[in-house]
């Protein structure tokens, strides 16, 4: 028993001389100290250095139709117009006059009042609508109008176009829903598309994708009345499956090209390009007439790709593709696999990537990327980018975006950035 006892003592022993030995023989354990986290500043900001700020009050400068003029609009209606002198923006000189307008979207009536001017010919003018101006418009919480002339093909006079979602308001590329005939001046407008076909979304509206008209397309329809449509696809696909269709008031407006990639459209003299799936990846073709031809064939899928114009850049290789002609060019360009934004100026010499801070980047960056060189300004820092209308090219080396003006990122503006 005694033997047992002893046994089971050096057994104890034993043990807590080896815990012993283990703690003593193990490297010091060093507390960690946080790393203290740098307080950003706009002073201390590379990229302020680099950039003019335009929007000193919180201006937001968009572009017009009429080159050289731009316009700001905030969400009580306040619209001016203004010209840059080459140094800064300055109200333009042109008489503001207004109207009452009231559209009618879903069967529902909204009065809009709109400021526009005679720009040297052309007729320019915007307005904007929120539910605090009328609470009898109980569907339709916001609405953008913008009077823009008609494209060729529909005959002389205007537009009136409208977009019903608020987070487009700073978005220099809008892409409008409703499209009216509109006499300057009148106080009503005419819609020539058949409200018969349309689907209705969950907010009890019509469906916004049955017809879709930008900028960029309107400029691009070459002499054919065509705008166009999402409608015969998901909502959730709107704007990445695209009809082109003619306009008119027909129960079923004709479909001239059906389920088309995005929203790229060109209509010119030797037919009407587009993008269409290709097995894999997706091509850019040509048609016309009833004969379709491929301009350009793309290995990658169109999402590893972003598109400005009628060019588009591969985001892991970094090449650029005329979809027009098929020409490509290597870009030198690092860093851009994670970008959303590629803004290319009117010669295609100079090229603005964006990639806004989400839960997987974490990081802003912006990327000034000179084609014509293959020099790049690139900028890595905190509040580089708010809610942004994007990126608006004053001329070929002066591109405008949105930055906050304030360190709690609270302040918004346009800012100016000048490319060596």
């Amino acid at each position: 028993m005694k033997t047992k006892l002893l046994a089971v003592i050096l057994a104890v022993v034993a043990a807590i001389s080896a815990v012993i030995y283990f703690m003593t023989r193990q490297p010091e354990i060093k507390e960690v100290v946080p790393e203290e986290t740098k307080v950003f500043t706009l002073a201390s900001s590379a990229y302020s250095s680099k950039i003019s700020v335009a929007g000193a009050n919180g201006e937001i400068y968009l572009p017009t139709d009429r080159p050289g003029l731009y316009y700001t609009a905030t969400l009580d209606n306040k619209i001016a117009y203004y010209v840059y002198d080459g140094n800064a923006f300055q109200p333009a000189p042109y008489e503001v006059k207004k109207t009452d307008v009231r559209l009618t979207a879903s069967g529902v009536g909204i009065p809009v009042k709109i400021s526009y001017i005679n720009a040297d010919g052309l007729t320019v003018g915007y307005g904007v609508f929120t539910s605090d101006m009328d609470k009898g418009v109980k569907i339709y919480p916001y609405a953008f109008v913008k009077i823009a002339k008609k494209p060729a093909g529909y005959g002389d006079g205007y537009f009136l176009l409208a977009d019903f979602d608020k987070n487009n308001f700073y978005r220099a590329d809008k892409t409008f829903s409703e499209i009216y005939s509109y006499e300057i001046g009148k106080s009503s407008v005419v819609t020539g598309l058949s409200q018969n076909t349309r689907m209705i979304d969950i907010n009890g509206t019509f469906r916004q994708d049955w017809s879709m008209m930008t900028d960029e397309f309107m400029k691009n329809t070459a002499s054919e009345k065509y705008f166009m449509s999402s409608r015969y696809y998901n909502a959730d696909e709107t704007g990445v499956r695209t009809d082109i269709m003619v306009y008119s008031n027909a129960y079923r407006p004709k479909v001239v090209v059906s389920d088309i990639l995005g929203t790229w459209f060109v209509s010119d003299v030797s037919g009407m390009h587009y993008l269409k799936r290709d097995g894999d990846g997706f091509k850019s073709v040509i048609k016309n007439g009833d004969k379709t031809s491929d301009i350009v064939k793309f290995d990658s899928p169109y999402e590893d790709y972003l598109r400005c114009g009628n060019y588009a850049v591969n985001k892991k290789t970094g090449e650029m593709t005329n979809l027009l002609t098929g020409e490509k060019k290597k870009l030198s360009v690092k860093n851009i696999e994670n970008a959303t934004v590629f803004s290319l100026n009117a010669d295609a010499t100079k090229a603005v990537f964006a990639t806004p801070a989400d839960e997987n980047t974490k990081t802003q960056q912006i990327i000034y990327y000179s084609v014509d060189t293959g020099s790049a300004a690139a900028f890595t820092e905190p509040l580089l980018r708010q809610e942004s209308s994007g990126f608006v090219w004053i001329d070929s080396n002066k591109v405008m975006s949105v930055r906050a003006t304030s360190e709690d990122g609270n302040a918004t503006g346009s800012v100016i950035y000048t490319f060596a």
